[in-house]
């Protein structure tokens, strides 16, 4: 948990025939931990917050709720042996719904 990096970005505006855009929120950091155990903690988290599990694979693991949908990925870091970047991204429609997810998904994990 050495470094942490917070971010988010609402995309433009749709026309008034179009759906919003999903806001999109993410956050990284660096680990002390392996791929599965990062993916171990991932699937904790996602469980914690209620997200039904709709994708696996090697590196990453993503769940949705009806309107919000959050990805875990987890990357070996070059040049470590036992370092992970463990990044999670939420999107909905409702900006502070995904914030609010994004930090408790944060803390569960």
């Amino acid at each position: 948990m050495a470094t942490c990096l917070t971010g988010g970005s609402l995309l433009a505006a749709a026309t008034a025939a179009q759906a919003d855009p999903p806001g999109i929120y993410y956050s990284w950091r660096a680990m002390t931990t392996d791929v599965n155990q990062c993916l171990n903690q991932a699937e904790n988290a996602l469980e914690s917050q209620d997200l039904t599990p709709v994708q696996t694979d090697a590196i990453s693991m993503a769940g949705q709720s009806e309107d919000t949908t959050a990805v875990f990925v987890c990357m070996d870091s070059p040049g470590e042996v036992t370092a992970t970047t463990v990044m999670v991204i939420v999107a909905s429609a409702d900006n502070d719904q995904a914030i609010a997810l994004r930090e408790a998904l944060k803390l569960a994990f």
